[in-house]
């Protein structure tokens, strides 16, 4: 069976009871980051230490058939992001796809994730919402998907590099305009989470952008 498990996106006490029960006692766990996953593991102080397999965008479709192997010989197979909610912008959506061909059982471990973190931080309505990722570097895509959702009910959630939220702050204004309302949110669930309205250049930590 494969198990698509919810970790922590900053505070370690946000690991569910599921998911350290179900981290116990599998067999194989697929990791973005095995050295990430195998920390977690330490922190966690999980005894049963399941094999860990790299599991990465780019490797994803050339691995599958061998975890397709995996799960057809009875193994208990876990998928981790680094944090958050795999396959929301992260590996796994092709493997789920080959286990529902397949006919192999599955299920998903809920938890974290910094989509619905960030909406409710941010205080911004979230009736509706949509989720954009994270946007293309070059700008003139980033500014073609921005347009596209331009008249689109709701709020909207971006991940991005701190190193380019000015930049995307100034898109969105002049897509949107200047009374688009506009919420940044860093280092959720961590020391230092904060809420601000404008960005004030700090570079650090993650990012989430929620606007409407």
């Amino acid at each position: 069976m494969l198990y698509i498990i919810s970790t922590p996106i900053g505070n370690l006490r946000d690991i569910t009871l599921r998911a350290i029960d179900i981290l116990t006692y599998i067999d194989i766990l697929l990791c973005e980051d095995t050295r990430k996953s195998g920390l977690l593991l330490k922190e966690l102080g999980i005894k049963n230490k399941p094999e860990l397999v790299s599991f990465y965008d780019e490797v994803e479709a050339q691995k599958i058939p061998e975890i397709i192997k995996w799960l057809e010989s009875g193994k208990k197979v876990g998928l981790v992001s680094d944090a958050g909610t795999p396959l929301l912008s992260d590996p796994g959506w092709l493997l789920l796809k080959r286990c529902q061909e397949k006919g192999i059982p599955y299920t998903a471990v809920p938890g974290a994730s910094a989509v619905i973190n960030g909406l409710v931080l941010s205080g911004l309505p979230m009736g509706r919402f949509s989720y954009l990722g994270f946007l293309p570097k070059k700008n003139g895509d980033r500014r073609k998907i921005l347009e596209q959702y331009k008249n689109i009910e709701g709020s909207k959630v971006v991940y991005e590099s701190p190193l380019r939220v000015e930049k995307l702050i100034e898109e969105i204004r002049d897509i949107y305009g200047e009374k688009t309302e506009i919420r940044i949110i860093r280092e959720m669930t961590k020391k230092f989470e904060e809420v601000k309205k404008d960005w004030d250049g700090d570079t650090r930590g993650e990012v989430v952008v929620v606007f409407i």
